[in-house]
């Protein structure tokens, strides 16, 4: 049988975490009631200015003293305008801001990298006497063009997180040995060993990865080792789960 390795199963419960885009979209929310309660209390004291000039200019009309105190309540006034307004401005510049992120976490977003793809040899594949990269040729899907079915290697469009899975159908008269690689090193490997008295064997495996851009990801086939080529059996696959 296929050599793995077995995890126990946990049943737990957690909250869903925000994403980046709707912690952005609350902190937008915040800065736009921020700045609609400045220009309510801005609008409500230029209301008041107003009222006092004209309640000044009808009852101290001429009276010098009374003028001379206004003029300065004015001119104390004008100057809490005029923080208001930077304090506007500065408001109106950060909200931009965060829709400039939004916008860029939006387009995070939108990257999609999916593929898919299996042999198409239809027959053994090996044994080889060297390590030998497969090229899955039969492309199930290849969202992003990612992967080379001429190569058989995935080259990650842009740096992230990165979901791998690899299967394989083999003969169980013979050894069966796949190895995922990430650039020359070695990530996980899917096995079986020869027996007399099993027919068939499947096998596979599975990975995350976090990859930088140009970082090539692809499976060898170990030397003196064999897999069954078919257009469903044996299969290379991944996709972008989220961009870092």
């Amino acid at each position: 049988m296929a050599q793995g390795t077995v995890y126990k199963s946990q049943t737990f419960s957690c909250s869903v975490p925000q994403t980046d885009i709707e912690k952005e979209e609350e902190k937008i929310i915040l800065q736009q009631v921020i700045i609609l309660d400045i220009c309510i209390n801005f609008t409500m004291k230029m209301l008041a200015v107003s009222v006092l000039v004209v309640a000044m200019m009808a009852l101290t009309h001429g009276a010098g003293e009374y003028s001379c105190d206004f003029l300065k309540e004015f001119g104390a006034m004008k100057e809490k305008q005029r923080v208001m307004e930077t304090r506007l401005t500065d408001s109106e510049t950060k909200l931009k801001e965060s829709e400039n992120q939004i916008l860029e976490l939006k387009k995070k977003e939108r990257t999609v990298v999916v593929f898919s793809a299996a042999t198409d040899q239809r027959g053994t594949i090996g044994p080889f006497r060297t390590d030998t990269t497969l090229v899955y040729k039969v492309v199930k899907s290849n969202i992003g063009n990612a992967y080379s079915q001429s190569t058989g290697t995935f080259i990650a469009p842009v740096p992230g997180i990165y979901y791998f899975t690899l299967f394989y159908h083999a003969g169980g008269s013979r050894p069966a040995y796949l190895t995922l690689m990430k650039n020359n090193e070695v990530v996980v490997t899917t096995s079986d060993h020869a027996t007399s008295h099993d027919g068939a064997d499947n096998g596979g495996n599975a990975v995350f990865l976090q990859l930088k851009q140009g970082d090539c990801v692809y499976v060898r086939l170990r030397a003196n080792t064999h897999v069954w080529g078919s257009n469903f059996g044996t299969t290379f696959s991944g996709f972008l789960v989220s961009q870092v």
